[in-house]
């Protein structure tokens, strides 16, 4: 099978060209086409000649992806559903703001391990790890797409960020590379549950990403009953790399918070959450809970209503933290929080 043109870094291609005795040049505009220029064809690369665009088609494949459909919800934000090379479905979701921030959710798996009680994307069954050509192909193909430019990236998909890491790092590292100046690093941001040591690993990188913990819950015995993974990396744990992050990166941490009635919504829950949130700099989303038997899956979570969510927020904030509560996004056509999980599965 061919190799897709977006797993080969700047120097793999390099030498590629090279043993075809390429001008150094060609190298430079190849990458450009497929980077800044956004082209999803070979056959539209216009600044090189007929035979080497052959050439390109015959040895590599110009995406690694299919777009299925383009789902349309009624507050503007669209579900891109692609297949894969192997019959795998993924999502990602573009997410328009009322102040032009355009965000873009991507996915890093076909499914997720985690197996989060709360969200359909761990009842896939299947969690192949995507390329790197997977992940950034889900920006370039949906850039496509789009009417407006994408200014902001989110790693909140379908999947578990840090457990396909060297892919994920690699494409953080191609869409903030000089070369490239697609995005910010200021402007992307991972969300994860936590795992061990790779937090601490990514705080690492040459232009580190904002971090957000999905975290839902302010102690061990009840993260557990949601979270499978708390049981083996505890939050104190967790909170240990999430400040060694804070204090290497300097960047402010996000928690996301999803509000489940009667199980994480009281005045002791929130008065634990100030306490964490107190740490480092950071601020706190609190998320509405997305029924997840939208996407085929019944939860015995359930949501708090709109009341609950300003009392709770209003709770935060009394305990001298910063606290908003997140838009749900495409909740009518199953793209909000924890919804994604591939339409064709169900």
């Amino acid at each position: 099978m061919k190799t897709a043109i977006r797993n080969l870094s700047f120097n793999e291609l390099k030498r590629w060209s090279e043993k075809n005795k390429l001008p150094k040049y060609r190298t430079d505009q190849i990458f450009y086409a497929i980077y800044s220029g956004n082209v999803n064809d070979f056959n539209n690369i216009s600044t090189i000649p007929a035979d080497l665009r052959t050439l390109l088609n015959e040895e590599f494949l110009a995406v690694s992806l299919e777009l299925v459909e383009d789902i349309h919800s009624a507050d503007g934000s669209i579900k891109f559903l692609f297949r894969t090379h192997d019959q795998k479905y993924i999502e990602c979701v573009f997410m328009p703001h009322d102040s032009g921030r355009n965000t873009l959710c991507i996915s890093t798996m076909t499914g997720c391990p985690i197996g989060c009680v709360f969200c359909a994307s761990g009842k896939i069954g299947d969690s192949r790890k995507l390329s790197q050509a997977e992940i950034l192909d889900q920006v370039f193909l949906s850039q496509s797409k789009l009417n407006s430019k994408l200014t902001n990236l989110v790693f909140m998909g379908i999947g578990e960020p840090l457990l396909n890491y060297e892919n994920v790092v690699h494409s953080i590292e191609m869409l903030t590379s000089e070369n490239n100046h697609i995005f910010s690093h200021r402007k992307i941001t991972l969300s994860t549950v936590g795992v061990p040591l790779k937090i601490r690993q990514l705080a690492s990188l040459k232009e580190p990403v904002k971090l957000a913990i999905s975290l839902h819950a302010t102690t061990d015995g009840d993260r557990s009953k949601i979270i499978p993974t708390n049981k083996t990396y505890s939050l104190s744990e967790i909170m240990n790399d999430v400040e060694f992050y804070y204090r290497k990166t300097h960047l402010p941490i996000t928690y996301e918070y999803i509000l489940f009635s009667g199980f994480n919504d009281s005045d002791n829950d929130a008065k634990r959450l100030a306490k964490i949130a107190r740490r480092v700099s950071s601020k706190i989303n609190i998320i509405p809970f997305n029924e997840i038997a939208l996407s085929g899956i019944d939860s015995k979570y359930k949501p708090v209503d709109e009341d609950g969510i300003t009392l709770f927020i209003e709770m935060l904030e009394s305990y001298g933290v910063k606290a908003t509560r997140r838009k749900s996004f495409g909740s009518d056509i199953s793209a909000a929080c924890g919804q994604l999980a591939g339409n064709k599965i169900f």
